[in-house]
């Protein structure tokens, strides 16, 4: 295998090419305007934590690195922050929690970077990215130009957007920016309301951050030392009837989801009996089943055929599809 390794936090092997480092907008915007123009095949990647890749990536790859963070008040209780592409999500919500500005305590140690937040819309623990974006700016392939979208604009889902479904490859983001401190605390989730009570403190947005940590430490593994892509299914969100019909085959929780119910991925992975089995390199983790890990020689084929086994058999055991959470990338 020759070429440049990409960085990836699963820590499968793959090789690029032709592989350059993008620092600003205008780099960007040059890059992709002339592979465009040659049909050369480009890839842009932000921190690789949710990518699944195989073995080779052809064409281009540009490995985003857009800086710049900034905070503004807007007024005794409203802020604006704006970050660029390539800062971690992680320093963008000490930034603000270290400014007592509330509103991403929810999704502190998301790993990756602010470029690929609208992407999947990311969220944990009952707050999405879609309610504090103000607005998108990205690369607009299609029109050769930058346009800045609002968060309506953005067509936000459940771990969806415009940008990874009806407009995938359009747009390359290069910045957001996001309005804060309209937001009550919010520690809905039973997990962070134990921790909250276990530590004796209050549902502020320190306390909440406090209590995501040590739970999010406590069932998931870190990618510095453990290959992972964080949870690699999304919950199923089901229609009345569908979740009548499962529970009529398992005892399971919902939660409400506009007119549908969303139900645990890892509740149904348990259930099927997938918590800690393995194949070659690669693991459901014992602590928490939506996440697969790579114990070290997995490839990233090897990822997907064990993730399609275990969504095989949750489909055969309570008839629910399970939907992977990252994106796949390249070619064997």
């Amino acid at each position: 295998m020759t070429g440049t390794l990409v960085p990836n936090t699963l820590g499968v092997p793959c090789v690029a090419g032709d592989m350059r480092i993008v620092r600003d907008a205008g780099m960007l915007a040059e890059h992709v305007v002339k592979a465009d123009a040659r049909h050369t095949p480009t890839t842009i990647i932000g921190g690789g934590s949710n990518l699944v890749l195989r073995s080779r990536l052809p064409g281009l790859v540009l490995l985003l690195r857009i800086g710049g963070l900034t905070v503004e008040r807007l007024a005794a209780s409203r802020w604006r922050v704006t970050a660029g592409a390539g800062v971690s999500w992680q320093e963008v919500v000490r930034a603000t929690l270290g400014r007592g500005i509330g509103g991403l305590e929810n999704l502190i140690l998301i790993p990756g970077t602010v470029g690929a937040a609208p992407l999947q819309n990311i969220g944990a623990y009952g707050r999405e990215l879609a309610d504090v974006v103000e607005s998108v700016t990205a690369f607009d392939r299609q029109c050769g130009r930058f346009a800045t979208l609002s968060a309506a604009e953005c067509r936000f889902r459940y771990r969806d957007s415009r940008f990874q479904s009806e407009d995938a490859g359009r747009y390359v983001v290069v910045r957001i920016a996001l309005r804060l401190g309209h937001l009550a605390p919010h520690a809905g989730y039973p997990d962070v309301r134990r921790e909250l009570a276990r530590m004796g403190v209050g549902a502020t947005p320190v306390g909440i951050a406090e209590a995501v940590v040590r739970v999010r430490r406590r069932k998931l593994p870190d990618p510095r030392r453990v290959g992972n892509v964080g949870s690699f299914f999304k919950n199923p969100v089901l229609t009345p009837g569908q979740l009548d019909a499962l529970r009529a085959r398992l005892d399971i929780d919902a939660q409400p989801h506009g007119e549908a119910y969303k139900v645990s991925a890892a509740r149904l992975i348990d259930s099927a009996g997938w918590r800690g089995a393995r194949h070659g390199a690669v693991q459901v983790w014992h602590r928490q089943p939506l996440v697969l890990i790579n114990r070290g020689g997995a490839t990233g084929r090897d990822v997907l055929d064990f993730a399609a086994r275990i969504s095989d058999d949750v489909m055969h055991k309570y008839g629910i599809a399970l939907h992977r959470e990252p994106a796949v990338k390249g070619v064997d």
